[in-house]
């Protein structure tokens, strides 16, 4: 029995195929290693440089082998290579102004790629149009990028987004990245400030419908006691205009104007978070080309970055394209917009930090408002459309143009007026609610000191005040200083929530 194995291993080993063996190419390092150096000295020459960089190896060299190299040096990449594109057509853009354009203009040398083009080099060819109208901009993304019209991504102000949402709603469009905030474009005017006590009856609001001016006169009105569904809004030029007790409008348009002899309250520079610039595309894109909007994201941040550096020099840029504005009132307009980091993304997304104030909260409060006000007539969407997953991308690429920290938007000490920018009462105590009201007002008001009183029949009582200044601190990670307690209550009611006006 053995034999009989031992003669049957025999001859399978002897009938066995055999693939040839073939070595596997030297390394560029070896063959550079096998290179014999020039006589008389530790390095190469400008003749093996030459042979190098020919890619052919002297006969007679130990290891010889030819090497196959076009960017002039062993193992380096190819000088000419091409990033891989990340969309088979360009990625057309269309903004609701030059101001919101401004960034990737730069980025991208122009409305069309320029030689030195952010995009081009990120492997996306980006086009970007401007318009003045919102229903130029709703066309153009209905129209989709495949068509000479037609537009993949919109910036636009979110109150102006939600208001052309119910529109838009077969598109199933989603903001994906904040571009900047408005500051100071917007403005809130009245005869006799903000009311500070119950109104009865109906107020009139001076706005245009869906106008970020408008939604920030009805938040206002709202926080201080005014539900939207008591503010009739009329349109400037009305029959009512001239005896509405507020009014609502952009400044860029209206100059000081705009308040026709009533008393400016605030701006969005009061309140420089109210207003998110946001970056809106369809659903599927914003699933399927993830990376190709976390591209055109990270371009807008380089040129922010450019538009930061040199203001003029940026404006100068941007006023060179056919249908911009000149140079000194493209810098007007720019000085209305903060730039937003990556990290001022994270946080209105909801992926950094404990803030009251997100894209969530602000889509939510923003439909409600409307509604109210009968500029939207639906229900809101089951699932807010905000898309976090291009934001989620950039923050774990690691370091971003524009840094990781609070943007212009936020920086600066606190203040402490004398006198109440807005008031909120609370008539029946509620704790929970005032906890997030507090920490509402603190996000949007993020430079002013906010009181908060608890009262009760003695007066303002501290315990009570300080437990829920001490739980909105650690609810929403505020900064020690922000939340006071006050002596006396500046107005009635169970409990009473302060926006002290900057001095």
């Amino acid at each position: 029995m053995l034999i009989c194995l031992l003669g049957g291993f025999g001859a399978i080993f002897v009938t066995r195929s055999r693939a040839p063996h073939t070595a596997p190419p030297p390394k560029p390092e070896a063959v550079e290693a096998a290179l014999p150096a020039p006589s008389g000295s530790a390095s190469a020459g400008p003749g093996a440089s030459a042979v190098a960089s020919a890619g052919v190896v002297p006969s007679g060299s130990a290891g010889a082998a030819p090497v196959a190299n076009g960017s002039g040096s062993a193992g380096a990449p190819a000088v000419d290579a091409k990033p891989e594109p990340l969309l088979d057509r360009p990625l057309k853009v269309v903004s609701l102004g030059w101001e919101l354009a401004a960034p990737g203009l730069l980025a991208n040398e122009g409305q069309a790629p320029g030689p030195k083009s952010v995009f081009t080099a990120a492997g996306l060819d980006v086009r970007i149009s401007v318009q003045d109208a919102m229903s130029a901009v709703e066309e153009a993304l209905a129209r989709g990028g495949g068509d000479e019209n037609g537009a993949d991504v919109a910036v636009v102000p979110l109150p102006t987004f939600l208001a052309a949402y119910e529109r838009l709603r077969a598109l199933s469009p989603e903001v994906f990245f904040v571009v900047g905030f408005s500051r100071g474009r917007e403005a809130f005017a009245a005869k006799d400030g903000l009311p500070t006590g119950p109104v009865k009856g109906d107020v009139t609001l001076v706005g245009t419908p869906g106008a970020p001016a408008t939604f920030v006169g009805l938040f206002l009105l709202d926080v201080a006691g005014v539900p939207a569904a008591n503010v009739k809004v009329v349109a400037p030029g009305s029959r009512e205009e001239k005896e509405a007790g507020f009014v609502a409008f952009d400044r860029t348009e209206a100059g000081a104007d705009g308040a026709a002899g009533r008393k400016i309250v605030l701006t969005t520079a009061d309140a420089p978070r109210l207003v998110p610039l946001v970056a809106v595309a369809p659903r599927g894109l914003v699933t399927d080309k993830e990376r190709a909007l976390a591209a055109l994201a990270k371009g807008f941040l380089e040129g922010q970055k450019k538009l930061a550096a040199d203001p003029p020099g940026g404006a100068r840029i941007v006023a060179a394209a056919k249908g911009a504005p000149e140079p000194l009132a493209l810098l007007r307009r720019l000085g209305d917009v903060a730039p937003a980091s990556i990290g001022d993304n994270a946080r209105m997304a909801g992926l950094s930090g404990r803030g009251a104030l997100t894209l969530t909260t602000l889509f939510q409060r923003t439909w409600q408002l409307y509604r109210g006000a009968s500029v939207l007539a639906t229900p809101p969407p089951e699932t807010p459309p905000i898309a976090t997953n291009v934001i989620a991308a950039l923050a774990r690429s690691g370091a971003l143009p524009g840094g990781d920290g609070k943007s212009e938007a936020g920086k600066g000490k606190l203040s402490e007026g004398e006198k109440p920018l807005v008031v909120f009462r609370q008539e029946k105590f509620d704790e929970e609610a005032l906890i997030d009201t507090v920490g509402l007002l603190a996000a949007v008001f993020e430079r002013s000191v906010v009181r908060v009183s608890v009262t009760s029949a003695a007066g303002v009582d501290g315990a009570k005040s300080k437990k829920v200044i001490e739980a909105a601190e650690g609810r929403f990670d505020l900064e020690s200083g922000k939340l006071v307690a006050p002596k006396k209550a500046g107005a009635k009611g169970a409990a009473v929530v302060e926006v002290m006006a900057l001095p």
